[in-house]
């Protein structure tokens, strides 16, 4: 159930629908998109609409999802979007099985929402931390997507399980090909302020020869117009939003990725999917200094910590690599090993099999 997401979402649909699909689960999948009814790998789409808005979506859109919830009358249901917790609550009471996959620690995350007055995020997110946590009890199992948030979760609710947005290993790739000597830089995804992007253009001022290619949509156009007045902007190669196929190629041709998030928020969580993307087409990483940044390279060693709001250490950083393409083949290699062994959609379709399973054991 999403009453936010798209239907091919690649965490609910492409992965955790679709492996339950594969394994023998009937699975429909509740959308508000206003694309229509569909089956595609043997999911069951139901479309209720698209809303007009944020206020339509949190009340209109929720309601429509939830009747079509009680309409398919399943055994389990699972949804993803903090503003179903009311809905998820109301299908408890009719002894339902509910399943809160939570994608952020939207406390954090609310603070640093563009569309919050800034006079209200603190209080906003304190009572909706409070609401989070008297809901989470009343759950089968809760699912997160980072390591990190277990602790947030599991004394709330002991069912709490890790299911990363790991890699599907479905794309021919030869690290043979990839060309080290090259200076190009990338980062793919949504640009926002939090995200570094800003971090990034600065680091760009203090480089000579290197590029960055940057994808994505920027999440308002003051922070676009910021960015392009940013120094440092002369060396961005800015292709907007591609779709997934041409960001892999982007990929496959970059010597360096760059995650250079603020600490801000959750931005000290470091299983994200972009991490794992570089990681498999064999980019060595630019990563932050803080959090779980620092322990998932000592294990990894698939990159370089760096201070992000220093755009000269960044650039030195930059200049290292590139001034050493071996160093940059081998970390590169050991981010790829580690996606290829052990960070990937096989290992993390097991953990969701198994979560389900036990929801079913437990009655027995």
């Amino acid at each position: 159930m999403t009453s936010v997401h798209g239907r091919y979402d690649n965490r609910i649909f492409f992965k955790e629908c679709s492996s339950l699909a594969q394994n023998n689960w009937d699975v429909h999948l509740i959308v508000a998109d206003g694309k229509g009814d569909e089956k595609i790998n043997g999911v069951s789409i139901w479309d209720v609409g698209k809303g007009k808005g944020r206020f339509e979506r949190f009340f209109k859109t929720t309601s429509a999802v939830y009747e079509k919830a009680l309409e398919i009358d399943a055994e389990v249901y699972h949804f993803h979007d903090p503003e179903l917790i009311p809905k998820g609550l109301k299908l408890k009471k009719r002894n339902k099985k509910v399943i809160y996959d939570i994608h952020e620690v939207y406390r954090l995350q609310i603070k640093i929402r563009p569309w919050i007055n800034p006079l209200l995020k603190n209080m906003v997110a304190y009572f909706f931390g409070k609401y989070e946590d008297y809901a989470v009890k009343k759950f089968d199992g809760l699912l997160v997507p980072q390591m990190g948030m277990i602790g947030h979760f599991d004394h709330m609710n002991q069912n709490t399980k890790y299911v990363a947005n790991s890699m599907m290993i479905d794309d021919e790739f030869d690290l043979e090909e990839k060309d080290y000597s090259n200076k190009i830089c990338f980062h793919p995804g949504s640009l926002s302020k939090p995200r570094g992007v800003l971090n990034m253009v600065r680091a760009f001022k203090h480089l000579d020869e290197e590029k960055l290619v940057l994808v994505g949509p920027f999440v308002t156009e003051s922070l676009f117009e910021k960015a392009k007045n940013t120094e440092g902007w002369e060396r961005i190669d800015y292709k907007g939003k591609l779709p997934f196929q041409e960001v892999k190629e982007f990929h496959k041709k970059a010597s360096i990725g760059l995650i250079l998030f603020e600490d801000v928020a959750q931005c000290y969580f470091a299983y994200t999917v972009k991490l794992f993307e570089f990681m498999y087409f064999g980019e060595p990483v630019l990563m932050p200094n803080f959090g779980d940044w620092v322990e998932f390279n000592k294990t990894y060693n698939c990159g370089i910590n760096v201070n992000t709001d220093d755009p000269l250490e960044v650039a030195e950083k930059i200049k290292y690599l590139n001034e050493n393409p071996d160093i940059k083949k081998k970390l590169g290699a050991n981010g790829r090993k580690a996606v290829l062994e052990e960070l990937n959609w096989n290992v993390d379709e097991k953990r969701l099999l198994n979560f389900y399973k036990a929801l079913f054991t437990i009655d027995n």
